[in-house]
């Protein structure tokens, strides 16, 4: 027996360090379950190789994901070389091997990719590119942006910073209403719900009151499950729910949390539940961050509630201290990207600083079970100018290998 795992171990030592030059050998003698356990501790995107070695190696690789699902969430960045050009490239960071790839620049034909901004729209399955103009709009079918779906007619009112979110069956459009265009009736906070059953815009309740003053996209964090929409305000933590099947808006209100929390962002959590993260400011050069779970009804938290601490040493990754009060704060926001199992955490107002990945914990008593620092590929941030956008989506081993045919 002791021969056997040290005969596994040599050649699970040998395939990976081919795996990292993408150099796989087609005659390292593996075979059974000694192959597919060698599989197992691959690298994600040297999976598509072994794949295609021979028939035995491809279902040595589709048996070893299905014992031991990949389900971690990738995180996607989107990078603009110049604010003004409409050309871009694409990142991913796979959280096993927990390294980046760059992809092929994907974008729509260019006869469509003028028409509008291409930006990521939170969606309850993964986010996904999307282009918003006067006239149309455009949503890719996969997390790279490979294909597209049918364009279809944009909404009524126009917008310049709008909250965009795949919601289930539905696609909600809401506020971000430009003032100088709007016609009689109209208002900034205007919701519209697209169904992509019976592919029409349908007119829904405008947004809450409350949120007079911040409905554009840039002051709120979003989240979104297979039935719900959440929206909260950034500055203030003021959350709101909106129902797409009923197009009407829920309770709007503040969570009982921590009142020295001062920015907020909102997260779906393992088994739909609804996470909110705060950031305080520094303290004895300590600046903090929290999760707590919230009641996806009542949007409030209670003592039977979750709440949990990030490490301090990815606090300061995101946070890194700096001299004045007044520049701790400005550096102080928080925003998440992610999915029922997990997701990143980073700061939009140095995006440069990286992520912290966090993968939920399936037991009873904790929302993480992982915690790890993810910095930008060195590519990106030995650029110095340019926009950097995230997105985050699981990836399946088929996505992955049909985006890679392309390269």
């Amino acid at each position: 027996m002791k021969m056997a795992l040290d005969f596994v171990s040599m050649e699970t030592a040998a395939l990976e360090a081919e795996a990292e030059n993408h150099l796989l050998h087609p005659y390292l003698d593996l075979y059974g379950d000694v192959l597919e356990a060698v599989m197992t501790r691959v690298p994600t995107i040297d999976l598509i190789s072994a794949s295609r070695i021979s028939r035995e190696w491809c279902c040595a690789v589709r048996s070893s994901l299905r014992r031991q699902p990949r389900r971690s969430p990738w995180l996607l960045l989107r990078h603009l070389c110049h604010p003004s050009s409409p050309i871009f490239s694409l990142h991913a960071f796979d959280p096993f091997s927990s390294s980046w790839l760059s992809l092929p620049q994907n974008s729509p034909s260019s006869d469509k990719k003028s028409q509008g901004t291409m930006l990521f729209l939170c969606g309850s399955t993964g986010d996904r590119l999307h282009s918003l103009s006067l006239s149309s709009m455009l949503v890719s079918e996969d997390p790279f942006g490979t294909a597209w779906r049918k364009e279809m007619k944009a909404p009524k009112v126009w917008r310049k910073d709008a909250v965009v979110a795949e919601v289930g069956r539905w696609i909600v459009v809401a506020g971000g209403g430009c003032p100088m265009v709007l016609e009689e009736g109209e208002e900034v906070g205007a919701v519209e719900v697209y169904d992509k059953h019976t592919g029409v815009w349908e007119s829904a309740e405008p947004m809450p009151e409350e949120f007079d003053g911040s409905t554009s996209a840039t002051w709120l964090s979003v989240a979104a499950s297979d039935d719900r929409l959440y929206v909260m305000e950034r500055e203030t933590g003021l959350v709101g729910l909106f129902d797409p099947r009923t197009k009407r808006w829920g309770p709007t209100c503040k969570p009982r949390t921590d009142p020295n929390v001062q920015s907020w962002a909102i997260a779906i959590g393992h088994d739909e539940r609804l996470l909110v993260v705060g950031v305080s400011p520094a303290c004895e050069s300590t600046t903090k961050m929290r999760f707590w779970e919230v009641n996806q009804e009542t949007l409030q938290g209670s003592v039977s509630k979750l709440d949990e601490e990030m490490p301090r040493e990815m606090v300061e990754r995101l946070f890194p201290s700096v001299e004045g009060e007044y520049a701790t704060w400005q550096s102080c926001l928080v925003e998440v990207c992610g999915t029922q199992r997990g997701g990143y955490v980073y700061n939009p107002s140095e995006i440069r600083n990286g992520a912290v990945l966090y993968e939920f914990a399936e037991e009873k008593g904790r929302i993480a079970r992982r915690w790890e620092w993810v910095p930008l590929p060195e590519r990106v941030g030995e650029i110095g100018m340019g926009r950097i956008e995230f997105g985050c989506s699981a990836i399946s081993f088929d996505e992955l290998a049909s985006v890679w045919k392309k390269r």
